[in-house]
């Protein structure tokens, strides 16, 4: 009777000196994560006000998806909308012009997206993921790029890429290469 008396002693220390251990671990476990979360976002303080602009409009609790897009066409996108895209397994894209970047299809997400514009002049394609990112004129061929920027730490804003557009044109904007298969994106002039 005395050894169970013992054991059973022996077992409530143990509990009593394990469990606040176990409490002290979980207790601190979200300041790692903290952590990595404001690190991860660190970088967006460093942008310029237009792309903070962007980060508050990416922000949005609810954001249009491009229209259409079905059998493989490109999805519509409104200049100056900042949008929602699913991007699908980049294997099974159908791209109007080889990717700038050739990238791993294995595990990659991609898509194409087709937008209008009104006028000639600036523009400016931001995005929330690591894509690669390839403009595609109406005659098939890439537009160059003007510029380009991101903050691999900011992940409200990953990147955007500047080119110089012609007026009343049809432009296919193509991520490949991406990480997610859901992604923040924009294109709209820039007055800079």
């Amino acid at each position: 009777m005395k050894a169970l008396f013992d054991r059973t002693v022996a077992r409530t220390v143990r509990a009593a000196t394990t469990l606040p251990r176990y409490a002290l671990a979980l207790a601190l476990l979200p300041l790692p994560l903290a952590a990595l979360a404001q690190a991860e976002n660190s970088g967006c303080d460093t942008y310029a006000a237009p792309e903070q602009a962007v980060i508050d409009r990416f922000a949005a609790p609810s954001l249009p998806a491009p229209a259409g897009g079905e059998d493989g066409a490109p999805a519509r996108l409104d200049t100056g909308t900042a949008h929602r895209a699913t991007l699908m397994p980049q294997a099974r894209v159908r791209f109007v012009a080889e990717p700038g970047r050739h990238t791993l299809a294995d595990g990659a997400f991609a898509t194409t997206l087709v937008f209008h514009t009104e006028q000639a002049g600036p523009y400016r394609a931001y995005i929330d993921d690591a894509s690669w990112v390839d403009l595609v004129d109406d005659n098939g061929e890439r537009v160059p790029s003007e510029d380009f920027g991101g903050r691999h730490d900011c992940r409200a804003l990953r990147k955007f890429v500047a080119y110089t557009l012609e007026a009343d044109h049809d432009y296919v904007l193509q991520l490949s290469g991406g990480t997610r298969q859901r992604v923040r994106v924009l294109v709209q002039p820039d007055r800079r």
